[in-house]
């Protein structure tokens, strides 16, 4: 059964401007996390390759920043907590995402460049330990 978002979202959140504000915000950047890490095949997003390996390399805090500031240049909400909470949130979406987006990968060169990141980065992390 199809669930009306509209009904859903109207049983939880607060009347406010900033509320308002707060899940545009919230839904622009998640649309955004999701042109890199679920893009649609029909009409491939545009997407910036240095956030893309931002993502890859696990650095997601920039990646996230990058996005906000470069990208949607997102408004400040007016409170602390609550970029903080969007950042926080769009984070854990790129964490839940990351691994299900290698698993889907079937574009050969995009997996070998994937591997070569992911090598390039535990070769950075040994050199950090010595």
């Amino acid at each position: 059964m199809n669930t009306n978002r509209m009904i859903e979202f109207a049983k939880n959140e607060r009347t406010t401007t900033y509320f308002r504000d707060y899940a545009i915000q919230e839904i622009r950047l998640a649309y955004r996390i999701m042109e890199y890490l679920a893009p649609d095949t029909t009409f491939p997003p545009k997407i910036n390759e240095e956030t893309k390996t931002l993502i890859f390399y696990g650095r997601y805090d920039d990646a996230v920043e990058r996005i906000i500031d470069e990208e949607l240049i997102c408004t400040d909400l007016g409170s602390s907590s609550g970029n903080d909470a969007l950042k926080h949130n769009a984070i854990e979406l790129m964490k839940y995402l990351l691994p299900i987006y290698k698993q889907n990968l079937s574009n050969t060169k995009e997996k070998r460049r994937l591997e070569l990141l992911e090598e390039l980065q535990k070769l950075e992390a040994t050199d950090e330990t010595k």
